[in-house]
């Protein structure tokens, strides 16, 4: 059984993107990871909040040892969803 192009992750279109800052290195001028919203090429629930889900555990295992601020951004209405501070952890 063949998966249908619309499923395959790499064809997705992400509702949400992250930006992090790092403290050191490369990406201290941000650098964009998009929400993969599937589950091993399957289809889940709410694919939003998954791909919400997935970018904060990416940004956590990092830890404030390595991230400056990271912002996770709705990409249908360019807003804000949650920010990470290293003093504060998750803000919003």
């Amino acid at each position: 059984m063949s998966t249908a192009l619309t499923t395959s992750w790499a064809r997705q279109q992400p509702h949400t993107k992250a930006i992090v800052y790092f403290k050191a290195g490369p990406g201290q001028d941000g650098r964009t990871f998009y929400a993969r919203e599937l589950y091993f090429n399957k289809p889940v629930n709410n694919p939003r909040q998954y791909g919400i889900d997935g970018l904060k555990r990416m940004i956590d295992n990092w830890g404030a040892a390595k991230v400056a601020n990271a912002l996770i951004i709705d990409l249908a209405d360019n807003q804000e969803v949650h920010k990470f501070c290293t003093e504060r952890g998750w803000v919003k």
